[in-house]
């Protein structure tokens, strides 16, 4: 077995934290990865993780040798990947890509349908979507957090602005209403949420309705497709992403409550990638499919 490899399998337990996991990414067995982190570590002469209840923590002999060889072997695996490609030109690139599953749905899937490329897509909340890239597991994710690993990158997608939504039969609130008057008329009505924190709804009502949130939650379902669904059939308002509701408002299954686009602070979609797949012209392609700055209001 190579030097190469062990370094190889050494940066796949870093990033994984664990040996398991990164015997997945290496297509190896766990005994094959132990064995050849165990030839490493007996050739540098100190150990280069610790064993912990939480997984395999790399030591500071352990950051300084990842600091010293990932960039390398990063740019081996770019040259590796483009002779494959110049091997197999036939060949359908795969992307593996990391998306919340309501942007996907609402947003992503009708975007992606003329790619050049097998898609493989992940669910999952943005801090295991950007794990789950930084170990390789993916190729590139959508998330609202920009990664802060060195071994990613990202680009800017698009915002992400809110809307206040109600069912079609619901009677809207006079316009001229005060900021603590619209608490009052908004606290009356039931409610659909995400989760019982409400995040978005409570900054809202403490930043710019200077009143507390009190209104009934009629039900709560973790899926923002399903929290949509629940409004349209009469359950109750909600503040969902715009890029969700978008197709619903226009044909009337809900209705716009109250004008809060400029009220709640927006994020912004950006698409992760590792460093070493930047120059990859499928994750440059999703992202330029993914790419909205004029998105106009519903």
């Amino acid at each position: 077995m190579s030097q190469l490899e062990w370094y190889r399998n050494f940066i796949a337990v870093y990033r994984a934290s664990s040996v398991s996991g990164a015997a997945k990414l290496r297509h190896l067995s766990q005994p094959a990865v132990s064995q050849q982190l165990a030839a490493l570590e007996a050739m540098v002469g100190v150990p280069l993780f610790l064993r912990t209840a939480k997984g395999m923590q790399p030591t500071a002999r352990g950051q300084a040798l990842y600091q010293q060889v990932f960039d390398s072997l990063d740019r081996l695996e770019r040259v590796s990947r483009s002779l494959r490609g110049r091997d197999a030109p036939g060949a359908t690139p795969l992307v593996r890509l990391g998306v919340p599953p309501d942007y996907f749905h609402a947003f992503a899937l009708e975007r992606l349908g003329n790619a050049g490329f097998e898609l493989v897509v992940r669910f999952g909340e943005d801090r295991d979507l950007l794990s789950m890239l930084e170990v390789g597991a993916l190729d590139a994710a959508v998330t609202t957090l920009k990664p802060t690993a060195k071994t990613l990158q990202h680009r800017l997608l698009a915002h992400k602005h809110f809307a206040l939504i109600g069912p079609p039969t619901l009677e809207l609130p006079p316009a001229n209403l005060t900021p603590v008057e619209l608490g009052a008329w908004l606290n009356a009505r039931p409610w659909v949420s995400y989760s019982q924190e409400l995040p978005n709804t409570r900054r809202f009502w403490q930043q710019h309705l200077r009143v507390r949130f009190e209104a009934k939650l009629s039900v709560v379902v973790p899926d923002l497709r399903s929290v949509l669904r629940a409004v349209e059939l009469g359950y109750g308002l909600s503040i969902l992403p715009e890029f969700l509701c978008r197709e619903s408002l226009t044909a009337g299954r809900v209705q716009q409550v109250w004008p809060v686009r400029d009220l709640i602070q927006g994020e912004q979609w950006v698409l992760a990638f590792r460093e070493v797949d930047s120059d990859r012209a499928e994750v440059i392609e999703v992202g330029d499919a993914l790419t909205v700055w004029d998105d106009p209001a519903p």
